[in-house]
C-alpha cells in the first residue's frame, strides 16, 4: 500500500503543477491529461500492456468523469451528432441502473470497438492498462482479476483527485455528465452538478 500511496502522491504533484497558470476549466483539464498520459507512459509496466486499437473490454466499465474533462469531451462532440445522440440515449436507458449494471454496458462512444473520440478520453480510460487481454474479458463476467498496471492506475487516481478539486467539484458518471451538458449548454457548471454521481445507486433514486 506505501508503494500505492506514493504513486498517488506522484500523480497528485503532477497533476497540480500542470494546473498552475492554467485558466479555465477546459484547458486546465487538458494539461492535466497531457502531463498525466506522459507519465503512465513511464511505468515499469508500461511496455507489456496489451491495451491495443481495437480491443475494448475496459470500454464496458462505468467511468467517472471531471468537470473540466467533460467540457473537453462535450466540445469534441459538438460536430459529431451521432456520437451526441448516441450518449444521450445510452443515458436515459442506464439512468435507472444501480452502478454495478453498469458493468458490461459499452461506452456510447464506441464504434467498431474503437473510441470515436479517443484523444478526448478522461484519466481513467487512460490510466487503466492491462498486461492481459483475456483477463479483462473474462472480468467483465466476474471470473478474473485484471493484471493492470497498478504503477498508472494510483497515479491516475492521484491526477483524477486534482481535477475533481476544480469547482464545481466531484466526478459524475460519463454518459449522465455528457448528456447533462450537450442538454444545457449554456450552463454546464449546473448541468455537470446535476449529473450522476459516481458508485450512487441509480440517477432517479439519488434525486428522489
Amino acid at each position: 500500500m506505501a508503494t500505492n500511496l506514493g504513486e498517488y502522491y506522484r500523480g497528485l504533484e503532477v497533476a497540480t503543477a500542470a494546473l498552475q497558470g492554467r485558466q479555465g476549466a477546459a484547458p486546465r483539464a487538458a494539461a492535466v491529461l497531457a502531463a498525466a498520459t506522459g507519465l503512465f507512459a513511464t511505468t515499469e509496466r508500461h511496455e507489456q500492456l496489451a491495451c491495443r486499437a481495437g480491443c475494448s473490454h475496459c470500454c464496458h466499465f462505468p467511468v467517472g468523469i471531471t468537470y473540466g474533462e467533460a467540457l473537453l469531451l462535450a466540445a469534441a462532440l459538438a460536430d459529431d451528432a451521432v456520437s451526441g445522440a448516441a450518449i444521450r440515449a445510452s443515458a436515459a436507458a442506464t439512468e435507472a441502473l444501480p452502478w454495478s449494471a453498469l458493468v458490461g454496458q459499452p461506452c456510447p462512444l464506441l464504434a467498431a470497438d474503437r473510441c470515436r473520440h479517443h484523444a478526448s478520453r478522461p484519466l481513467p480510460c487512460r490510466a487503466l492498462g492491462s498486461t492481459d487481454a483475456d483477463a479483462c474479458a473474462q472480468a467483465l463476467t466476474g471470473h478474473a482479476a485484471v493484471p493492470r498496471d497498478e504503477a498508472a492506475f494510483w497515479r491516475g487516481l492521484g491526477a483524477a483527485a486534482a481535477l475533481a478539486a476544480e469547482p464545481p467539484g466531484g466526478a459524475r458518471e460519463l454518459r449522465s455528465a455528457l448528456a447533462a451538458l450537450l442538454a444545457r449548454p449554456a450552463d454546464p457548471a449546473a448541468a455537470f452538478r446535476a449529473a450522476r454521481t459516481v458508485g450512487d445507486r441509480c440517477h432517479d433514486e439519488a434525486g428522489s
